[in-house]
């Protein structure tokens, strides 16, 4: 079973900041695995709000099927993911479609970067309940940068 990891907010959360900041790279090309902790993933830095839901489905499979041709099977995929509930870019409809047999850990970032938005952690939870394979582990500080790096460096550490 794979293990996804999901960065989760809205549009411009800092989602793909702390993805380029995670990885220490600012590219991620498709043919290469992008090495975290002494582990291949394969990685999506944009999310379902950048691209749509089609969009998103298509950059996915794109990415996936370059990992095979090139380097293997992606045991890892880390992504920038919005919860969104719109008819057109259901993110629930997103994890059944191509994450269904993986173990899948949402990380919501629950301060924006500005620290004047916040998500409803309650909301999310719920939203996502009827995935046995989905976790949530939130990014609860206010910090940015170097802090809320970390933060996600902690999440992320037991669940690999």
């Amino acid at each position: 079973m794979r293990k996804v990891f999901l960065l989760t907010g809205f549009n411009n959360w800092g989602k793909t900041t702390l993805i380029y900041d995670l990885f220490g790279k600012r590219r991620f090309l498709k043919h290469i695995p992008h090495v975290y902790s002494g582990k291949n993933f394969c990685v999506i830095p944009q999310s379902n709000d950048d691209l749509g839901e089609p969009g998103y489905i298509d950059a996915y499979k794109d990415r996936v099927n370059k990992a095979l041709s090139n380097w293997g099977t992606p045991g890892y995929i880390f992504s920038a993911f919005c919860p969104t509930k719109e008819p057109t870019n259901d993110s629930s409809r997103i994890i059944s479609s191509i994450y269904s047999g993986d173990n899948v850990y949402i990380i919501p970032i629950v301060y924006k970067w500005c620290g004047h938005a916040k998500l409803i952690l309650p909301k999310i939870e719920d939203y996502y309940k009827m995935h046995k394979n989905v976790q949530v582990h939130p990014l609860s500080s206010k910090m940015t940068g170097t802090p809320k790096l970390k933060e996600l460096q902690k999440v992320i550490a037991p669940l690999l």
